[in-house]
């Protein structure tokens, strides 16, 4: 397991591209990428051409310590390095990060021709294999040995029977149950659907010995950037992809960047039959967990 890192962190002076912003100059920026509304919990911005800051009370460390740990396994260029994590005394934490370069393939995407996209979603197969190739440490959970940050397995104060770390698919299913179980409780009703999970689901689902793989969790085009690179001498170009938002990544089953990826999809695009040329396709478990999905988070 690797620990926590302990805050503040700051990386040293000479690793930088340039000096790391003050939080007054990340809390004045107006590049604002993600949480612009005013009901926004936390927001992501960019500090010039360097830093990308994200920070909100509801700010969860492990991405910064998953950013550390893809660092440690030589995922520079392709994942963002951490340049500093704090929290302030109200609990907002900030993290800022390398901002790396291209553009998101979803504002990309429209003007690709069908070459370029295969490519594309070629290099993001290549990236996604050496991530699942990082050894799993006996369980499914965040690398700290921790529960498992992504939204189904939120439960306040995390009880291990519902959030984990699990140690076999059949205890993350149980937990499934669980969590049916107490939603039901808190609105005076019966969870028929826990039973199912327990006398059917397990079987389908609930492989035995089946290890599990380091999975980004939140496979999306708006988290795929792609530079545009000079090509060889028979290509005009070519590009270089990485990927951003590592917050919800872990140790999951083999299926679940699929199905995170299944149940992200609008249904108005070629990306919706695309995708599948980036990661394994797992229609069936897709379906089965889209039922627990619905169950436990909508």
């Amino acid at each position: 397991m690797t620990a926590p890192q302990k805050l503040p962190y700051f990386r040293d002076s000479e690793d930088l591209p340039a000096p790391l912003p003050t939080k007054s100059e990340i809390l004045a920026s107006t590049n604002i990428l993600t949480g612009s509304e005013p009901w926004a919990y936390r927001k992501v911005v960019a500090v010039s051409e360097f830093y990308i800051a994200k920070y909100g009370p509801s700010n969860d460390q492990i991405e910064g310590d998953n950013l550390l740990f893809l660092e440690k396994h030589d995922f520079c260029g392709v994942a963002p390095r951490l340049y500093a994590m704090w929290r302030e005394d109200d609990g907002t934490l900030f993290i800022v990060m390398e901002r790396l370069p291209g553009e998101t393939l979803q504002s990309l995407w429209p003007a690709l021709e069908e070459a370029d996209k295969s490519c594309i979603l070629a290099k993001t197969r290549e990236l996604l294999s050496r991530v699942r190739d990082v050894p799993h440490q006996g369980f499914f959970g965040a690398i700290d040995g921790s529960h498992l940050t992504y939204l189904l397995f939120y439960w306040p104060n995390y009880p291990a029977h519902v959030s984990g770390p699990f140690t076999t698919e059949r205890d993350m299913i149980k937990g499934f149950a669980a969590k049916s179980r107490l939603e039901a409780q808190n609105n005076s009703r019966i969870s028929y659907l826990a039973d199912f999970y327990e006398e059917q689901l397990m079987g389908s689902l609930a492989v035995e010995g089946r290890e599990p793989v380091f999975t980004h969790c939140d496979l999306q085009r708006k988290n795929i950037l792609v530079e545009v690179v000079e090509g060889t001498a028979d290509n005009e170009k070519d590009f270089r992809v990485s990927l951003v938002d590592w917050e919800s990544a872990g140790w999951y089953p083999v299926y679940w960047e699929y199905f995170v990826a299944f149940i992200s999809l609008k249904w108005d695009d070629d990306w919706c039959s695309k995708f599948v040329q980036a990661v394994d396709s797992w229609p069936a478990e897709a379906a089965m967990m889209k039922i627990v999905y619905h169950d436990l988070w909508l």
